[in-house]
């Protein structure tokens, strides 16, 4: 009897345990249900500044914490008042706002503190708002509207109308009209390029768009070409912001950081980011005391002052998704970086340039959408979207290609003002250099920046010759950089504009002396650029950078090897024995260079120091091409710059081409449409495919891939569809992992144990309790 109490007793207990324990796990499971329904509004602080910019304050949004957390519960939750609340600031510059205006409400959000510091100020919200009736809540919840962007980028001067070729600024007003968006932006870029802008230092550009009617631009590298101080010249002339987050002058933001326009019932943030590369791909003379920060900290800052505060974020981005440019200074990454930040619940629209990539359905990153159109108005970026209540989605990128748009007729008033400018421009730069030229110079981009060309020969030429009496010092040698190159030259008639098209930038020729090991480290970094796959064979990817040479120096090199180390010989010509010799790395040298590439420009930090300067470098190359023999440049196979070894170290006739000397010359491929991969394609506005990262701006046919973010540089043709399935399937898993950090979802830590143990251990006692339960009945 006493036995079979105990045992009742011991039943009881494990029929408790068991409860209590099924008990907890469902307390823990509503408990856990519950933090899952209201995700976290705890704003990271992610706004660390460089080490170049000690004196700059450390400006993050963790004081922002609790206004910010109101703010996206206001943005989660439907309300019937939200697209009537206006931003508004002390600084605020609203126009007239009427339901038929054509002109936004714009907020700048300017850096005004004593010390010229960024404002960190949270925009005031307005809270009184008439009460809407229920019949207005539903309706504003259920209609749907289309929202438009229109966005150039890299316009480079191009003001005037080139047929198939260049859409002008007079067509753009026009397209403008038609399309009705919200807001026309430009990446940057804009005001350096073509002689006509240059000429006037960009000012007859900047009374173009204003004419046209632009909401706001970033800063790009060649806006600092005419210098800081012209540059804030042209910012006081034009009717709306530059805007830039990471641009710093004696340690304080140069130009506005953000803009907050509203239009049509949208609150836009509008933020602007330069690239870093500015500091070596402009005048160094022009940028003396400005500074360029990281672009990720420095938008991210800007984006956590306005979150929860506009509905759409829109990142004006001068960094361009160059493979030879740094991974945290592209576009790609910036809107990859964006986009994974859980605490930006509204779409991010990064709109790029730099690299001159024409991606025609833009790169998508969730609801997130980098987007570029290439160069030179040849198209206009069109990205909408769609808004029902507080909801925004469906964003789509597309571009409106010149051609498409032959039959849009132009402005009156843009074109008479821009005719105008064209016209002294024409008169005064008509002179007929070449009466009937005979070649064809190849000047186009991805081949003047991947390998010698013989317009970079016959302008290296022009200067080596200058350099024989134009200097204190006979020139040994000339070089010039690539990025300088920009435009060919066709057969026929050529004209003093013709020259000034070619070389745009207004730089003089000046001479520099330079130490023989010097040389050997300018031409490895010269050739230090990535490779790529063109027609099975390995060859640089663009580089503005890279050195085109006279025809007194021979390098040899190797672009298998490691960057940094592929130089295998340098040869000078000796003028006085008539034989090309091997580099003396401890004799001094005097090389021809135009004064961008002599004060350092392109990171050619081992030139430097004293140096003699010229006429214009247009003037020199002009007068060249007049009594030159044009017949030497004739061949397109590499004589200068050579991928391959020479037999020995013996002298070379100047006169005789490396090639027939036995030397081990491997030709660099012609510019054909490629069956190579090295990268994402992207099919361009006239249904050919472009590889969006590694050849920049040139167009090759093929099937239009899906945007999955690179994964390679490199891609042979064997592996190419495998290549392809991977970036897929890393695309989509990505994507997921992505959708859930949008939404809240967090992964919980590894504690070595499961939540199913408690449940399984009641279970156990349980049926314990059970099988007493039987036996005991069984021995009654």
């Amino acid at each position: 009897m006493k036995r079979t109490g105990l045992k009742s007793f011991i039943l009881v207990v494990m029929l408790m345990l068991a409860i209590f324990t099924l008990n907890s796990v469902s307390s823990d499971a509503a408990e856990q249900a519950s933090q899952h329904a209201a995700p976290a509004t705890k704003v990271e602080a992610n706004a660390e500044t460089t080490t170049t910019q000690a004196s700059q304050p450390d400006v993050t949004s963790q004081q922002q914490a609790t206004t910010e957390e109101t703010a996206q519960k206001m943005s989660e939750s439907v309300t019937a008042v939200k697209q009537e609340r206006t931003p508004t600031v002390t600084t605020a510059a609203t126009e007239d706002e009427t339901v038929q205006s054509n002109a936004p409400t714009l907020t700048e959000n300017v850096a005004q503190a004593k010390n010229d510091t960024p404002t960190m100020q949270t925009l005031a919200v307005t809270k009184t708002q008439p009460e809407a009736t229920s019949t207005d809540r539903a309706s504003n919840e259920t209609e749907t509207t289309t929202h438009t962007i229109l966005h150039t980028n890299d316009i480079h001067g191009r003001m005037v109308e080139e047929k198939d070729r260049v859409l002008g600024m007079a067509k753009l007003k026009t397209l403008k009209e038609q399309q009705n968006p919200d807001l026309l932006v430009d990446a940057g870029d804009a005001f350096q390029g073509l002689p006509l802008s240059n000429q006037s230092k960009g000012e007859e550009m900047a009374k173009a768009m204003n004419a046209v009617g632009y909401d706001a631009m970033t800063a790009g590298n060649h806006e600092f070409d005419f210098g800081y101080d012209q540059l804030k010249k042209l910012e006081g002339m034009l009717n709306f912001p530059i805007v830039s987050s990471n641009v710093y002058k004696d340690g304080k933001l140069a130009f506005k950081p953000s803009v907050v326009i509203q239009k049509n019932g949208v609150r836009y943030g509008v933020i602007g980011v330069t690239t870093p590369e500015t500091k070596t791909k402009t005048s160094p003379t022009g940028i003396v005391g400005v500074t360029f920060a990281d672009p990720l900290s420095n938008v991210t800052r800007e984006m956590n002052r306005l979150n929860g505060q506009v509905d759409v974020f829109v990142v004006l981005s001068h960094l361009g998704i160059d493979p030879t440019t740094k991974e945290q200074w592209r576009g790609d990454y910036l809107t990859r970086q964006l986009s994974q930040n859980k605490q930006y619940h509204h779409p991010i629209f990064v709109i790029d340039g730099h690299s001159h990539t024409v991606i025609e359905h833009g790169q998508k990153f969730d609801q997130d959408v980098l987007a570029q159109t290439g160069t030179a108005l040849a198209n206009v970026g069109k990205l909408t979207f769609k808004q029902t209540g507080h909801q925004f989605s469906d964003a789509e990128a597309s571009l409106l290609n010149v051609k498409s748009l032959v039959n849009l007729q132009p402005d009156a008033a843009v074109k008479a003002q821009v005719d105008k400018a064209n016209e002294a421009f024409l008169k005064a730069t008509s002179e007929v250099i070449i009466p009937n030229n005979t070649v064809d110079f190849q000047g186009e981009r991805d081949d003047v920046r991947t390998h010698e060309t013989n317009l970079g020969n016959a302008i290296t030429d022009a200067m080596e010759a200058y350099g024989q009496k134009g200097f204190s010092r006979p020139s040994d040698f000339a070089v010039t950089n690539s990025g300088g190159i920009r435009a060919s030259i066709a057969k026929g008639k050529v004209t003093l504009n013709d020259v000034i098209t070619v070389l745009p930038f207004g730089n003089t020729i000046a001479q520099i002396s330079v130490k023989g090991s010097d040389v050997w480290k300018a031409f490895e970094h010269s050739l230090s650029a990535p490779t790529m796959r063109t027609d099975g064979q390995t060859q640089l990817s663009a580089n503005g950078g890279l050195l085109q040479v006279s025809k007194s120096i021979q390098i040899y090199f190797d672009m298998n090897k490691a960057p940094g180390e592929r130089i295998n010989a340098i040869r000078v010509f000796n003028k006085q024995t008539g034989q090309f010799e091997d580099l003396d790395m401890s004799r001094t040298y005097a090389v021809a260079m135009n004064d961008f590439t002599a004060s350092g420009g392109d990171g050619f930090d081992m030139f430097g120091g004293p140096r003699e300067e010229g006429i214009s470098l247009e003037q020199v190359f002009a007068n060249y091409l007049k009594t030159a023999d044009l017949s030497q440049y004739t061949t397109t196979e590499p004589q200068r710059i050579i991928n391959g070894k020479p037999v020995d170290n013996s002298g070379v006739s100047k006169t005789t081409p490396a090639s027939s000397k036995g030397d081990n010359i491997i030709p660099f491929p012609q510019t054909t449409p490629s069956k190579e991969v090295p990268m994402t394609k992207v099919p361009t506005a006239n249904g050919q495919s472009q590889q969006t990262a590694m050849n920049v701006a040139s167009e090759h046919r093929g099937t239009a891939q899906s945007m999955a973010p690179a994964v390679s540089m490199i891609s042979t043709h064997e592996t190419e569809k495998t290549g392809q399935a991977n970036m897929a399937m890393t695309q989509n898993v990505s994507a997921i992992g992505h959708y859930a950090a949008k939404n809240g979802a967090q992964q919980l830590p590894n504690t070595g144990a499961t939540e199913q143990a408690p449940i399984v251990g009641g279970l156990f006692m349980l049926g314990a309790g059970l099988v007493i339960m039987r036996r005991q009945k069984h021995r009654a």
